[in-house]
């Protein structure tokens, strides 16, 4: 699948590249999860429109459109509460309520402290060589706030394509404990895509499929009108069902059994590159990641969602103006969190990122 970037705020970058982010065949299932998803394509289908054009209408859809607009204030809220820690000092991970097949390789050379969680890929493996720690149930938040150490090799190039590898995911307790990260109604992607910080949401099992906006703006079903075509809460907040709030790429496309529907949101400059300090991704590196629900208000939800990837106290990607939930979902609140590395094509080469010193909380600790 592919996402046209339109980079509204940090920088209008369209040129005739796509990246496709969020799933692309994933097989994301869990032990207990659904089927895994197919892709159509790694190339995928682009967005029509040099500003990323949406349909509007009735439905309540909205466009960032040429040079796009957000609403941010740049910095994460202060006062939350510490939901778990993970030192990565030992692969014990069972015994600090990482579940399903928690596994991984730790290292004690070059480390933020202790021990640091190492993701090793193999030239054509698509996950980690030693495993990976897996999921993590918390108590149900309606925001939730990342911070972790992260370095890469120095001859790390990801997946060699415009899309994957995944990293870091929040799911939600709409969904049970053993769903697949890449269909659910809602999952949360922080991960570094070309080396551009990238945070992403899918939310494909929320879709009304009797009125489908795909990729290139035309559309499937809508009583024949997109326009005038009268969406309820039953329905999608990424892209299928029309786009309300800040984007900037999105993806909507027909898996076989279900729609996939994503969007996200991509640093204007690299995060992790090859120039040297400040961004250089064989160092150590500080990542703060935020997300906060939106509210719901009369009976439908309101675009005021906040996002945040925060880099060494420089903000690279915000955005005060999200819908993460509709009022179908309005109790929705995050209480899961996985570290699932996964590579769809398989790694072009031997390569490996490290993370140390992990923190998830509901806000930015004191």
């Amino acid at each position: 699948m592919a996402f046209i970037m339109l980079r509204p705020t940090w920088m209008v970058l369209l040129a005739a590249a796509t990246l496709t982010a969020a799933c692309d065949g994933d097989n994301e299932t869990g032990s207990g999860g659904s089927a895994g998803t197919t892709s159509t394509g790694t190339g995928g289908s682009t967005s029509g429109g040099t500003g990323g054009s949406t349909s509007s209408g009735t439905g309540g859809s909205t466009s960032s459109g040429t040079g796009g607009s957000t609403s941010s204030s740049g910095d994460i809220p202060g006062g939350g509460t510490v939901l778990f820690t993970e030192p990565f000092d030992d692969a014990d991970f069972g015994s600090r309520g990482w579940y399903d097949g928690s596994a991984g390789t730790i290292v004690t050379s070059d480390t933020v402290s202790g021990g640091a969680y190492e993701c090793h890929f193999s030239q054509g493996a698509s996950g980690c060589d030693g495993g990976t720690p897996a999921r993590h149930l918390f108590t149900a938040s309606e925001s939730v706030y990342l911070r972790f150490h992260l370095k890469f090799s120095s001859d790390w190039v990801g997946s060699g394509v415009s899309y994957h590898p995944h990293m870091f995911h929040f799911v939600t307790d709409v969904d049970h404990e053993y769903i697949g990260y890449a269909g659910t109604h809602l999952t949360t992607y922080t991960e570094v895509v070309q080396g551009r910080a990238m945070l992403a949401l899918q939310d494909s099992l929320n879709v009304d499929n009797s009125c489908i906006l795909l990729n290139n703006d035309t559309f499937i079903g809508c009583n024949g009108d997109f326009d005038t075509y009268v969406f309820d809460e039953n329905r999608s907040v990424c892209a299928c069902n029309g786009i309300v709030g800040d984007l900037d790429g999105r993806d909507c496309f027909d898996i076989g059994n279900y729609y996939y529907s994503a969007r996200a949101w991509t640093s204007a400059q690299e995060a992790f590159g090859d120039g040297g300090p400040p961004f250089d991704k064989d160092s150590w590196h500080l990542v703060e990641i935020y997300f906060e629900m939106n509210s719901i208000s009369g009976g439908v939800g309101v675009p005021d969602g906040k996002i945040r990837w925060v880099q060494d106290g420089q903000t690279l990607i915000s955005s005060d103006a999200i819908l993460l939930r509709t009022a179908a979902n309005q109790t929705m609140a995050f209480n899961q969190f996985a570290i699932a590395p996964y590579i769809g094509p398989g790694s072009p080469i031997g390569q490996s990122f490290w993370v140390d010193e992990m923190v998830v909380a509901t806000a930015r600790p004191d």
